[in-house]
């Protein structure tokens, strides 16, 4: 059969087996920024469609020549209770040749969504955070948090302590052990405040969820930390994010199209920079060691195609994943 009428199909056990280096996932992403920032990417603001609170429906593209790609992630928001099993997320990654329009790839977005996520955080942390940092604070403990501490310690090799907080203390217990038999030292806090002011790096990873009030005080963070709010900050209470030095988020455009997270901060200007000025060196990154660092970020398409390309050509080389018909 012709390979123009089939796909590859990847699933989470193949993009899991695939194992994506830390180092190469924040590679590939700051490459997708620093080409965005020189126009060599075309990406468009997500489109959502609002359900309810933690209820909604979004679609997010771009298509990158260089790459040889263009993608499109579909993905689906539902809360989730506490004690439930299933993920609050279900996406799937459509990957199309940039030249020829042609459906090459089919991936699970749970898994790349994840990983992109994590070297986000990872990317800005390798302009704001402090080389010296030693102790990475989680707040929520779920599968972001999971990946986080792969993408931060390969981007600060010096962390070696986890301090861990969540709404149920059985989550943060099940990953401080699993931390541990990596080789970090690792503790549960029994309040967030706690876990906040004893870290330099600091992890927020709170989900949605039907009457949420932000309970994060910014006062907490202590001099020269950066905090990555994986959750848009919702958990953050939002009067005084202003008042720390370093305000940064993916793309401008992107928090210009969304609902503002507080009078201060939405509009174009509002944010110090970035993700795609510091990865070009357009904006600076930290000035000195006492300036409190937060990157508050939405996710754009560009950071999913750089990671499932990258993910696209391992799993070719590893003839991993199913070939479908169209």
């Amino acid at each position: 059969m012709r390979d123009d009428q089939t796909f590859l199909y990847l699933n989470a056990a193949d993009i899991a087996a695939i194992d994506l280096d830390p180092n190469e996932a924040r590679e590939a992403v700051l490459e997708a920024f620093r080409a965005h920032h020189e126009k060599r990417i075309i990406a468009k603001p997500k489109l959502t469609l609002e359900i309810g609170p933690g209820h909604s429906f979004q679609t997010l593209c771009s298509a990158w020549e260089e790459s040889g790609f263009a993608a499109n992630k579909w993905l689906g928001m539902a809360p989730a209770s506490p004690s439930s099993e299933l993920p609050g997320i279900h996406a799937v990654i459509a990957l199309n040749d940039f030249a020829s329009g042609r459906l090459v790839g089919l991936l699970d977005g749970n898994v790349i969504t994840a990983v992109r996520t994590a070297a986000m955080s990872a990317a800005a942390a390798q302009y704001l955070a402090l080389p010296t940092s030693r102790t990475l604070g989680l707040i929520g403990c779920g599968l972001q948090a999971r990946f986080h501490i792969a993408a931060m310690k390969a981007v600060l090799p010096g962390l070696s302590e986890i301090r861990a907080y969540s709404r149920t203390r059985r989550s943060a217990e099940a990953l401080v052990q699993e931390a541990q038999e990596s080789g970090w030292n690792g503790t549960v806090s029994d309040d967030a405040e706690t876990a906040i002011r004893n870290s330099d790096v600091i992890v927020t990873t709170v989900p949605m969820s039907s009457g949420l009030a932000p309970f994060l005080d910014p006062a907490w963070l202590a001099p020269g930390s950066f905090l990555s709010a994986v959750d848009i900050a919702r958990s953050w209470q939002p009067h005084d994010l202003r008042r720390l030095e370093i305000l940064v988020t993916d793309d401008h455009a992107q928090q210009h199209e969304s609902p503002p997270i507080s009078p201060e901060l939405g509009r174009i200007g509002s944010f110090d920079a970035d993700l795609a000025e510091l990865a070009s060196q357009a904006k600076p990154g930290r000035a000195d060691n006492e300036q409190r660092a937060m990157f508050i970020f939405r996710g754009v398409g560009l950071a999913d195609l750089a990671v499932a390309a990258r993910v696209f050509a391992a799993a070719e080389a590893k003839s991993i994943g199913q070939r479908l018909i169209r």
